[in-house]
């Protein structure tokens, strides 16, 4: 599906310069504005650029010294002053190890992507985030996107039931091109 993506605000936060440049660059090609595209190298600057602007989509680096993107998608979620907790958040990362995508999910990523990838990967998941968004989840202990995979079926009891949200669901403002 196409989408309209000329008014959607993104942060990239990616601690490779030749990376960010990359990625700017094809989110061009998806139509975003480059007027419509902050971008950081460190999780400091990332945040800074966070609180200053409505973004409707982050894409964030794992950030390496140490896990500086896992800091970063947690403040966004759970810190007083963040804007939109509900975010949608894509994180890069160039390892695919199941403890690193596992600690990203719990820190409450929308999706992972592993590095190297294609334009195609990039818009896939970000088609997946648009079409396919799951449920938000605020809990003591949790703030994001369910973490679990609704194609497995659950067995046990389903304590999200009977848990109210804290703040309502903001939406995304992507939109359909007709």
């Amino acid at each position: 599906m196409a989408y309209d993506f000329k008014d959607v605000k993104v942060l990239v936060v990616e601690s490779s310069a030749p990376l960010l440049t990359l990625l700017k660059s094809v989110l061009q090609m998806f139509t975003v504005q480059d007027r419509n595209v902050g971008s950081a190298l460190s999780m400091e600057e990332g945040w800074d650029l966070f609180l200053k602007d409505d973004y409707d989509l982050v894409i964030v680096d794992w950030l390496e010294n140490p896990d500086r993107g896992i800091h970063l998608t947690k403040k966004i979620r759970i810190n007083e002053k963040s804007p939109n907790p509900y975010v949608p958040i894509l994180m890069t990362a160039g390892s695919g190890h199941l403890s690193r995508v596992k600690r990203a999910r719990d820190a409450g990523v929308s999706d992972y992507l592993v590095k190297p990838f294609t334009a195609k990967t990039l818009a896939d998941k970000i088609t997946r985030i648009v079409e396919h968004p799951r449920p938000f989840i605020a809990s003591e202990d949790y703030m994001g996107p369910d973490r679990r995979i609704h194609d497995i079926p659950f067995e046990g009891e389903d304590r999200r039931e009977s848990a109210p949200m804290k703040t309502p669901l903001t939406e995304v403002s992507f939109r359909k091109k007709n």
